[in-house]
């Protein structure tokens, strides 16, 4: 479980870089278009394409980090009437169903980027193929729900609570 936990802490640093470095070129690309469309009407060719490219990257490279810190909007209004002993055993259910629906999105996109290549859907001007980034958006699914099954056995394998929202009602 170690050697689980310490591939997935590097993976997060790796995500982590991605999406750091995917949004400054972002910012550069979008600081450069903006320049230059007001004030050398021209503007860079393919700029908002590469834009949207790199929104999904920064957002799905997120997604791993939020998931791994269990950051997502969640309702608690059952936490104060459950009982804290089943603390772990409710944030592991809750865990395996997240990881049952993100294997499901995943798998489901990874056939979307598929069919994208068979067909070869490309983007209007630049004619990047949309495929590989529907196949990105995939394997980061896949990789959330890698993570939302090692927390979920995490939370069944501890003898204390190990949930962030134990520690913050406690406090």
């Amino acid at each position: 479980m170690n050697l689980t936990f310490s591939v997935l802490k590097q993976l997060r640093q790796i995500l982590g870089v991605i999406a750091s470095f995917t949004l400054f070129c972002m910012l550069v690309l979008t600081v450069i278009d903006v320049v230059g469309r007001y004030f050398f009407n021209s503007p860079f060719p393919g700029g908002v394409e590469l834009v949207e490219i790199m929104l999904a990257i920064v957002v799905f490279s997120a997604f791993s980090l939020i998931t791994w810190s269990e950051e997502h909007i969640c309702v608690d209004l059952l936490d104060d009437w459950f009982p804290v002993s089943l603390t772990n055993l409710r944030q592991a259910f809750i865990n395996l169903c997240s990881a049952f629906a993100l294997g499901l999105i995943a798998w489901k996109v990874w056939g979307l980027g598929a069919r994208s290549l068979s067909y070869g859907e490309t983007t209007d001007v630049l004619e990047i193929p949309i495929g590989y980034v529907m196949y990105f958006v995939s394997f980061i699914g896949w990789i959330s729900m890698v993570i939302a099954l090692a927390l979920a056995f995490q939370y069944l394998f501890s003898k204390t609570p190990v949930s962030n929202s134990t520690q913050e009602s406690d406090s």
